[in-house]
């Protein structure tokens, strides 16, 4: 299964969010799927990546050009795509991807996570989708969904399409189910 994981490119943060996402690169692999992520080699995203390497895992960086230079991508990739723009890298990443797993991010993963999340809501991506509240980080996130859904403004239906985890195992099981 090609899992697409999408997550922040920070190199700031606390450093317990990097283990978290080292882990779940390396649990991802080391259970026979295939990476599916931004390319970056810094941040989450390098750690995720650098997890699927130590666990000898498949890793296909998805890079738009403006950011096809050198040191831009992680060594370890096994397939690098180039696309034309922002857009057509998420749309690859979609097109190419069986699961998808949010973990800690900023705006470009809220960016991914809502487009995404539009497209299941109207039917058009029935594609397990996954977000990994790691160190609380999404607790917000998950509070406005559920008062957007009190008030009205979210249906019931489409909040279940946003399901939230504490772990990673708990993730990556319900993702490959």
């Amino acid at each position: 299964m090609k899992i697409c994981v999408y997550c922040s490119s920070s190199e700031s943060l606390n450093p317990e969010f990097y283990k978290i996402g080292k882990d779940f690169g390396y649990m991802l692999a080391s259970q026979g799927h295939d990476l599916v992520y931004g390319g970056y080699n810094k941040g989450i995203m390098c750690a995720v990546a650098q997890g699927a390497a130590e666990a000898n895992g498949k890793i296909i960086a998805v890079v738009p050009k403006i950011f096809d230079r050198p040191g831009f991508t992680f060594e370890g990739c096994t397939q690098v795509i180039i696309t034309e723009s922002m857009h057509d890298r998420k749309a690859t990443m979609e097109n190419i991807s069986d699961a998808f797993a949010i973990l800690p991010g900023g705006i470009g993963t809220f960016d991914e996570f809502f487009e995404l999340y539009v497209l299941k809501s109207l039917g058009l991506c029935s594609k397990p989708m996954g977000i990994l509240n790691a160190l609380g980080c999404y607790d917000l996130l998950k509070a406005m969904l559920d008062k957007n859904t009190d008030d009205g403004l979210l249906t019931a239906k489409n909040r279940t399409l946003a399901k939230f985890y504490d772990s990673g195992s708990d993730l990556l099981n319900d993702l490959i189910r």
